[in-house]
């Protein structure tokens, strides 16, 4: 099949818009074509908020954790103050990273040509720059990126100039509260990794509804009600969603849920655009979060976040309990044979159905707005 180059305009935006209206999803074109992924990562990830990870991986003065979003490699720093800092992990010289493993530095050095610089990401030393007048080491620091602790959770934004994290998720820590989950009151835990086959939209798409639950869930649908007028679906804000899942009827405790005698035990999940979802029921709180690689790759972690003073044994538990979770391996399935109708290329457009998956509308359509937005 030929390739037609994808341009965003207006048009393409109505259009778009016009047929999720109509119960349409997007055509197959945007799971598998580069121009539209190329655009993406642009347009979209690169002006988002992202988990990044969680703060016991730079507990002390010093620290640096290094990894990729949307791309980019960034490097993240706890400063000598305590403060977590974010920069793009590119020297400002000759474009080699500035980082190249995790550890503790009291400065950040370039291997390639021993440019240093402060914590704080401004340069320190060029080695020779005194031989020039007109170097100007001012202008030089590391570029910036934006970042926010939220409990044991660091979120970034390569976007400086992007909406702060608190308006991108208004009213969700609030909602969390009154269902019983404080962020605050959690650390790590223990986590996986599992690298997927598929187009980040293809995962999104399956874990923002459950209406594949009873079908390809057999494990979980024997804990969760999969009844749809016991469930309950909501739209947060514009970069947030909502479910409610209430657990059948003699479900009792585990490493992370946890019933009370007496009272309804619910599955709650929230998922933030683009890329991360938290889900919570009584005991800590996990969270899911995609790293997107190529256009039709994605490398999905899974992270548990627990009391501090959980046991080892149970949080050894919890690590086995997870790496063999049949629920993840079900979707990490479903979405690699999803991937492969995608790329024949004549893969027919979607069409939801309106009641489980309106969700899936809302997602798409900050997707459409987003690419099809003139560059700023």
């Amino acid at each position: 099949m030929n390739h037609l180059p994808f341009v965003p305009s207006a048009a393409v935006a109505a259009a778009r818009l016009t047929d999720i209206d109509a119960g349409l999803a997007l055509p197959t074109q945007w799971y598998r074509d580069p121009d539209v992924y190329a655009l993406e990562l642009e347009r979209v990830h690169r002006r988002a908020w992202h988990f990044a990870t969680h703060t016991g991986d730079l507990p002390n003065g010093g620290d640096v954790y290094i990894r990729d979003i949307a791309g980019v490699p960034i490097v993240l720093v706890r400063d000598e103050r305590g403060a977590i800092r974010g920069f793009v992990n590119i020297c400002r010289h000759r474009g080699y990273p500035v980082v190249t493993a995790v550890g503790n530095r009291k400065v950040l050095q370039c291997h390639y040509h021993a440019w240093k610089y402060r914590l704080d990401g401004s340069l320190l030393n060029a080695p020779h720059s005194e031989d020039d007048p007109t170097f100007d080491p001012a202008g030089l620091g590391l570029v910036p990126i934006a970042t926010h602790v939220w409990g044991a959770m660091i979120w970034v934004n390569l976007d400086t100039n992007a909406q702060p994290f608190s308006e991108w998720i208004e009213g969700m820590p609030e909602l969390m509260k009154e269902r019983g989950l404080a962020v605050e009151d959690h650390v790590f835990g223990f986590d996986n990794t599992w690298e997927i086959d598929a187009n980040w939209k293809v995962f999104q798409d399956n874990s923002i509804e459950c209406y594949h639950c009873p079908t390809t869930h057999p494990e979980l649908s024997r804990v969760l009600e999969m009844k749809q007028s016991k469930q309950r679906f909501d739209i947060g804000g514009k970069y947030w969603i909502h479910h409610r899942i209430p657990f059948r009827p003699g479900i009792g405790s585990g490493i992370t849920f946890k019933a009370t005698p007496g009272e309804q035990l619910y599955y709650y999940y929230y998922w933030v655009f683009p890329t991360t979802y938290i889900q919570h029921a009584g005991r800590g709180y996990d969270i899911g979060s995609l790293d997107v690689v190529a256009v039709d790759k994605i490398r999905f972690r899974h992270i548990c976040f627990l009391p501090a003073d959980t046991p080892p044994e149970i949080l050894a538990k919890g690590k086995q309990q997870l790496d063999v979770d049949a629920t993840i391996r079900q979707d990490v399935d479903i979405c690699n044979r999803v991937q492969v109708g995608h790329r024949t290329g004549v893969a027919p457009t979607a069409r939801f159905v309106a009641a489980p998956e309106f969700l899936l509308a809302h997602f798409q359509r900050r997707v459409v707005e987003m690419v099809c937005a003139p560059p700023t």
